[in-house]
């Protein structure tokens, strides 16, 4: 019996340590995701207000010329096109089946387009290991994101690196395999986004539409104007994918230290009462030796 007490006494400590930090990792995971969806509704405000600009460029566009041309040299031979596919994992654990679920549809996606030029980049070095477990070459990159926040100068560094490419024509599309939020609840799933070629659905406007009084003021070209702006809207869809990611990994962390911290509370709960139920037989069994030892019970 002493050796069951002293076992639950150190089980029942080692608990009574852990129980305080799943709080604190579950409270710090729900706050992260918090911070991350309300930043995106402040990325989707700027979008909008951004998209208005764009509507007016749009007006005064000549749209058979927002396709430039590049001029080929005597010698062009056209170069070997091939796609880009973007996976954007964790740096951080206890995420559960978060990554193995990206590295499994990277390559279910790599199978499917098995014989076209596919370059595959993956951010975060927990995807990195469910990547290398399915047998997947990539190349490794660091986060995209530092806690709640985007890692702005990494992404805009690749979105340049993809525009480049694109337009000099070694690249003929980029997508983004991550975590994407469905509709306007906390559900997310592993999701394919196309980024390059961009698409300008979101800008639409009626001839028929109110314009706006006074005019704007439009110095430059329209169209380099409108290609700037283009360049800007894949630049804010890549940074809503990393903050979907963002509250996406922390939703899973979450979820996972809630179920943690409920088996905690029931083990503390089941130890401290085994350990209750030890110290009434330790008291017992000594009142027993105490009452044999003054002859006022007799020994069995």
């Amino acid at each position: 019996m002493s050796e069951g007490k002293e076992r639950a006494n150190a089980r029942l400590e080692n608990l009574q340590t852990i129980e305080p930090l799943l709080s604190s990792l579950r409270v710090l995971s729900l706050s992260t995701m918090q911070m991350a969806m309300n930043r995106q509704h402040i990325l989707d405000q700027y979008a909008s207000r951004f998209n208005e600009i764009a509507k007016e460029v749009m007006r005064r566009v000549d749209q058979s010329k927002l396709v430039r041309e590049i001029e080929a040299p005597d010698d062009y031979r056209p170069p070997v096109q091939e796609q880009i596919l973007a996976v954007i994992g964790s740096t951080r654990g206890i995420v559960g089946q978060y990554n193995k679920n990206l590295a499994r549809i990277a390559r279910a996606k790599l199978e499917k387009n098995e014989g076209d030029p596919m370059h595959v980049v993956a951010f975060g070095s927990r995807v990195h290991s469910a990547m290398r477990q399915e047998g997947l070459s990539f190349r490794e990159m660091e986060s995209l994101s530092a806690g709640s926040l985007p890692d702005y100068d990494s992404a805009a560094g690749m979105i340049r690196e993809w525009t480049e490419g694109f337009e000099e024509k070694r690249i003929s599309r980029v997508q983004i395999l991550s975590f994407k939020r469905v509709g306007t609840g906390t559900r997310y799933k592993p999701t394919l986004t196309e980024l390059l070629p961009g698409k300008m659905d979101s800008i639409v406007y009626s001839e028929e539409e109110e314009l706006a009084f006074p005019p704007p003021i439009i110095e430059g070209d329209p169209v380099q104007i409108f290609e700037e702006i283009q360049g800007h809207f894949t630049a804010l869809s890549f940074y809503r994918l990393i903050l979907d990611a963002i509250a996406a990994e922390n939703l899973f962390r979450f979820r996972l230290l809630e179920e943690a911290k409920e088996n905690t509370s029931n083990l503390l709960e089941e130890l401290s009462l085994e350990v209750q139920s030890n110290r009434r037989k330790e008291i017992t069994q000594q009142l027993q030796e105490l009452l044999v030892g003054s002859g006022m019970l007799a020994s069995r």
